[in-house]
């Protein structure tokens, strides 16, 4: 039960209450300020756990709502911004960087590699060791983004599945930050708050006999016994439940062979001479174009620019359906059949003029927006603007007010549109005005023709080959306007209208020979510059939640994409419309020199090391020198840390080991302001005595066993509510709860500060627990299980050497 009181509870208070319930059970009496904290920390956490919101926003709400309750003051809410903890923070950022950009890292990490062999065991051993004592000094989510190419390489060159290393790798990220004050967000924030407790501060390498411990016992179970647990699976997983052989390659394990078909242009086709990009037979056929084989032998990329010639033979991916009913079926033969306007616009089918009104739904909405078709049962056939009218490319063409839109359609349908702005029927003589003459093709549905059974809405004859679909004629009937509803049938004669150049692709494509059953070498497609990567979203990427094809991913890297892997399997069809999620892989192609531009955008990580950005060699003793430097003015000078982080990542940018635009982009936003807006949460907690409430809670439940039990509990707790928010959020929170215990104990508060630092910054048991985690996710082939399985003895080693150490490093 708990009653509202206006007095507020003091530090001597702590400890068991003699007020009682009737039934003899104790009584938590808790003031008004202190009842809106602990609601303000049970939404939050709250929040966290349903990820309704993204976590540096649920942060802004908490900084509002303690503004709005006066459990802090106005300016207090926005300490946090200048708090030193969050200026160390995005320093360490920038630091990693300059370490990264300038190859210190990759230099030290691949020298280290050399040295462990081929043996799985010793490769474990190495990579966990090497990621946590030779990378500490950098944030563990820029060690494991620079890892993670490394160990894919190096999986690939020992025949050793890249999940059986990958974990082990994030994992050792994660331990190294138990090692040193500015190893994770987390570790300042304890560090700050115990500074703003007047504490003794806490030194650079106050974590590291403990943090070393902890690895030490990490190595010892993962190199002889925990790696057993690892799974043997493949990147991605093979779609049948049998695994693959360790050698199988990415076109394998994607399953792209039975996807694969040549196109040959033949000589005389209307395609010779077009542009690639003007073929439409990606968009058109649905299929993914790899190479050009000239009748010379001659393999040359696919540039959207690139001329076709006779005899070309274009090695494409598609859909096993699509490739399949190009291969023995035609899709329509060509009939003939009068051309003129008369055959499209007869008794029962006419032509009218709408106008785009200001606040009309067609309004800055395209055609294929507002599906006229489907919704209005009429086709639009040009847009008049001003002098200019357009007769091509209508389905991506944005109206504006004042356009007038020509509609063709059954009469009875035109007639429905009367009330619509700027209805007016046309005559034969303004259609040819509008230059609508000549623009016609005759096309006849043959007997086993995919197009069979389908309907008009589902051929997609707009979309795919820019052609409309202008009149029907069925057994000998009159032409009539068909409905987006109707259904081919064999013998179907379609009179379609579009502009000459598509109307002559159309007959090109039409024209283009099938070749299915073909016998590739997978090196093949890695001819020349061609290369086949995987990719993957950075973590915080902005790129999550799009579309490819709202990225515009072609044409902005150059680069294809043949396959995603999502979840447990690989989708290779309308991958332009797959919204991209956390833990997706891609599976590139393209040039060389276009993957080495995609590893320059921090919003992706390219999964081979060989087509990495080349580092800034000639910086890297400058930029491991400025690293040394602000340690040793920590130690020796006596500087603030904040303020030394400040100094070097400012000479990072000065000596030009980072631009300045590369130093703001490794700063990872969401992660600072979520820090900086949460430290007003802790002086809350603090200052309305909720953190001795809780602290109550602890001691009442761990207190008769001891003070080292109730350390333990406390670290439990800490490590439980670790894998669902954030870290940094977790030391905001349990911080304070931790100092309240201790002082009630009248011990030492440091055994229990510095057990919430390592708690917290052990995220082993949830992918979604850290990015270090989701990073390695899908280039492992990872589950959830596989993170619980393996996580679990990791957590249970920080609990217990935590516990047993922490009394000994630092007494009560």
């Amino acid at each position: 039960m708990y009653l509202l009181r206006q007095r507020p509870l003091r530090l001597s208070s702590l400890g068991p209450s003699p007020t009682t319930h009737l039934d003899g059970s104790p009584l938590l009496e808790l003031t008004l300020e202190q009842a809106l904290t602990l609601g303000i920390l049970g939404l939050t956490i709250v929040l966290f756990l349903s990820e309704r919101l993204r976590p540096d926003l649920v942060g802004l709400l908490v900084l509002v709502a303690l503004v709005l309750t006066g459990l802090v003051q106005p300016e207090e809410s926005i300490a946090g911004f200048a708090n030193p903890a969050v200026v160390t923070i995005w320093s360490v950022f920038i630091l990693s960087a300059g370490l990264g950009r300038t190859g210190v890292a990759g230099m030290v990490g691949e020298r280290i590699l050399r040295l462990a062999g081929a043996g799985e065991a010793r490769l474990v051993a190495v990579l966990m060791a090497t990621t946590a004592v030779g990378f500490c000094f950098m944030s563990n989510v820029a060690v494991a983004a620079l890892f993670l190419p490394v160990t894919m390489d190096l999986a690939r060159r020992t025949g050793i599945a890249p999940s059986r290393l990958l974990l082990p790798m994030a994992f050792g990220t994660l331990l190294g930050g138990n090692l040193i004050l500015i190893g994770t967000a987390s570790n300042l924030v304890v560090a700050d708050f115990v500074r703003s407790a007047g504490l003794r501060p806490l030194g650079l390498f106050d974590f590291t006999p403990v943090g070393l411990a902890i690895l030490a016992a990490a190595l010892l179970w993962m190199v002889p016994l925990g790696r057993r647990l690892l799974p043997v699976r493949r990147t991605p997983q093979p779609l049948s439940a049998a695994e693959g052989p360790a050698n199988r390659s990415l076109p394998e394990l994607y399953r792209l062979e039975e996807r694969l078909a040549v196109l040959v242009v033949p000589p005389g086709s209307p395609l010779v001479g077009k542009a690639l990009a003007e073929s439409r037979i990606g968009r058109a056929l649905g299929l993914n174009v790899l190479s050009i084989k000239r009748p010379g032998g001659i393999r040359i990329p696919p540039e959207p620019n690139r001329t076709l010639e006779a005899g070309d033979r274009l090695l494409v991916l598609g859909r096993l359906d699509t490739i399949e009913e190009l291969a023995t079926h035609p899709l329509v033969d060509l009939a003939d059949a009068p051309r003129s306007l008369a055959s499209f616009v007869t008794e029962e089918v006419g032509l009218v003029e709408l106008r785009v009104e200001e606040g009309s739904p067609f309004q800055g909405a395209t055609i294929a927006d507002v599906e006229v078709s489907r919704s209005l049962g009429v086709n639009v056939v040009a847009v008049r603007r001003g002098d200019l009218v357009y007769r091509t490319h209508l389905h991506d063409n944005r109206l504006q007010p004042g356009d007038f839109l020509i509609v063709q359609g059954p009469r009875i349908r035109l007639e429905a549109l009367r009330d619509h702005p700027g209805y007016r029927p046309m005559g034969m003589g303004e259609a040819l005005a509008y230059g609508m003459d000549e623009r016609f093709l005759a096309l006849r549905i043959p007997g086993g023709s995919p197009l069979v059974g389908r309907s008009l809405q589902e051929a997609r004859f707009q979309e795919r080959f820019g052609i409309v679909p202008l009149t029907l004629t069925r057994d000998g009937g009159p032409p009539v306007a068909p409905e987006p509803a109707t259904l081919l049938r064999e013998g179907d004669l379609l009179l379609v209208g579009g502009r000459p150049t598509d109307l002559q692709v159309f007959r090109g494509l039409l024209g283009l020979r099938v070749e299915r059953d073909i016998r590739l070498p997978v090196e093949e497609l890695e001819y020349g510059p061609m290369d086949l990567v995987e990719i993957i979203p950075a973590p915080h990427s902005t790129v999550l939640g799009k579309t490819l094809r709202e990225l515009k991913f072609r044409e902005r890297y150059g680069i294809s994409v043949l396959a995603v892997w999502k979840g447990d399997r690989a989708r290779r069809s309308g991958l332009g419309d797959l919204p991209l999620e956390a833990g997706d892989a891609l599976l590139g192609y393209g040039p060389r020199e276009q993957f080495a531009l995609l590893a320059k955008d921090p919003e992706w990580v390219v999964l081979r090391w060989g087509v990495q950005e080349k580092p800034r060699k000639e910086k890297a003793v400058v930029a491991g020198l400025i690293v040394g430097g602000v340690v040793a003015i920590v130690l020796v000078a006596g500087w603030p840390l904040y303020l030394a982080a400040i100094t070097g990542a400012a000479f990072m940018v000065l000596t030009r080991c980072l631009s300045m635009e590369e130093a703001y982009r490794s700063i990872e936003w969401p992660a600072v302001f979520l820090v900086a807006t949460l430290l007003p949460l802790g002086l809350a907690m603090q200052r309305t005595g909720a953190a001795e409430v809780l602290a109550r809670q602890v001691l009442d439940l761990a207190g008769p066993h001891g003070t080292r039990a109730v350390l333990g509990g406390l670290i439990l707790f800490t490590l439980a509510l670790n894998q669902f928010i954030p870290s940094s959020v977790n030391a905001v929170v349990m911080s304070p709860i931790a100092l309240a215990t201790a002082q009630g104990l009248g011990v030492s508060p440091y055994p229990f500060l510095m057990g919430i630092a390592y708690a917290a910054a052990a995220s082993f048991l949830t992918p979604i627990s850290h990015p270090a985690n989701l990073l390695v996710m899908s280039p492992g082939g990872y589950r959830f299980s596989d993170y619980v399985k393996n996580g679990f003895p990791i957590l249970v080693i920080v609990f217990s050497v935590s516990v047993a150490l922490l009394p000994v490093v630092f007494p009560f």
